[in-house]
Parts: structure tokens; sequence; C-alpha cells
């Protein structure tokens, strides 16, 4: 049987606990700047208004407030990447890539091999004393669920376009976007929004993509969000 990794392993490999622990640090340091940035007087935000259920007598200031809140909460990933450099951001991303990739791989492995041996816990031969192992047929119901879980997941991952310094806003920014545009803010407000919030933070990043948001950030961003619903 061949050695496969296992989840523990993995995560002292790639160390992914430890970004993690970095994007709540950078949030909370950052959370105040960046909801200044949104709520900035000229913000495409403060033009936009959803139902959230507030009373008729409660101010639109408090409105803002919570798209506010709401808004910078689909931004907690991204607000980590832009605090780093390109090339940073690039590592950082690619060993998240590889983590997952792994990760995926090595669970559908797993389950395969138990999968391959439908006498496990419920041999066929003689009888078997043990009532629990009547339930056996169900564990392995279960695991064929899974497995084709994981199977669209493997493939998921391994499709991805290499990683490169904008990957993890494109990976981060999906659900960002996706409220835009229930707000129903127009495209380029859109753009508006993103440009000056990357000012705000001298986001490291290259003078044709700042040209060309819709193509190197909205529309990827948008895609990798439908493809993980």
């Amino acid at each position: 049987m061949r050695n496969i990794p296992t989840t523990k392993q993995l995560r002292n490999k790639y160390d992914p606990d430890g970004v993690l622990e970095a994007i709540e640090i950078s949030f909370k340091g950052n959370l105040e700047k960046l909801r200044l940035s949104l709520n900035h007087k000229d913000s495409p935000l403060l033009k936009y208004n959803r139902d959230l259920q507030i009373s008729l007598l409660d101010s639109n200031e408090k409105k803002n407030e919570e798209i506010i809140d709401d808004v910078a909460a689909t931004l907690k990933d991204t607000l980590y990447f832009m605090t780093l450099s390109k090339k940073d951001r690039t590592a950082v991303t690619q060993k998240m890539k590889i983590y997952h990739s792994n990760l995926v791989k090595n669970q559908l492995a797993r389950i395969e091999l138990l999968l391959d041996d439908s006498e496990i816990g419920s041999p066929k031969h003689g009888h078997d004393p043990t009532p629990k192992h009547k339930g056996m047929n169900q564990v392995f119901d279960i695991l064929g669920m899974i497995k084709k879980d994981l199977e669209l997941e493997n493939d998921h991952w391994s499709h991805l376009s290499r990683s490169g310094y904008l990957t993890g806003f494109q990976i981060s920014m999906g659900e960002f976007f996706e409220m835009l545009k229930k707000l129903g803010m127009t495209q380029k407000d859109q753009i508006t929004l993103v440009q000056r919030l990357f000012d705000d933070f001298e986001v490291d990043w290259n003078e044709g993509d700042r040209e060309n948001i819709k193509l190197s950030l909205q529309l990827p961003a948008l895609a990798n969000y439908e493809t993980t619903q």
C-alpha cells in the first residue's frame, strides 16, 4: 500500500493555518482603513441601497453603515492579499493551491482504497457475528457520494490556471463582486470602487491590469465564485 500523507502532515508541510492566522491579523488591523475607503464621500456604495429590513425611522447613515460592514466582510481574504507585494501574493497562492490540490487528491485516494475492498467490515464468507457490521453498506454508499464530490473538486483544482500575482484576488473577490451586482451597482461604479480601494491600500499591481479591472479581476472572480457554489 502506497504511503499517502495525512491531512496533518500536509498542514505541517504547507502551513495553511499560518496563512489563515495572517488573514485574521490583517483583517483586524486594517478593517477600519477598509471601512473608511468604502465609506469615502465619493464612494459609489453610498449611492446604492437595498432592503435591509431596517425601520423607516432609521437614518440613511445607519443603512449605509450596514452595507459598508457587509461589503467589508466579503473582502476579508482580499484585504490580506492587498497588503502583500506581487511576489509574496504569488508565493502564498501557489503554496495554498498546492496544499488544497494535494489534500483533495489524498482524501480521494484514501476513499478509493476503502471502496476497492467491498468486504471491509463485512466479509462474505461464513457467519459474521458482529451486528454493527451490517451498516457497512450504508457506509460505502456515503463514501461513494463523498468520492463524487472529491472528484469534482479535484477536477476544479486540476484545471485552475497557473498561479500569478492576481490569483489571490481572483479567488477571493467573487463574493464581493456578486454582492455589488445584487446591489444593482453599475459596471462603471464597480470599477471605480475597486480602483479607489486598491489606491488607498497602495496595491502592488501592473498598470495594464489596473486599466482593465473587468478582465483582470471581475470576470475571473465571478467565474470562480460560480464554480464553487
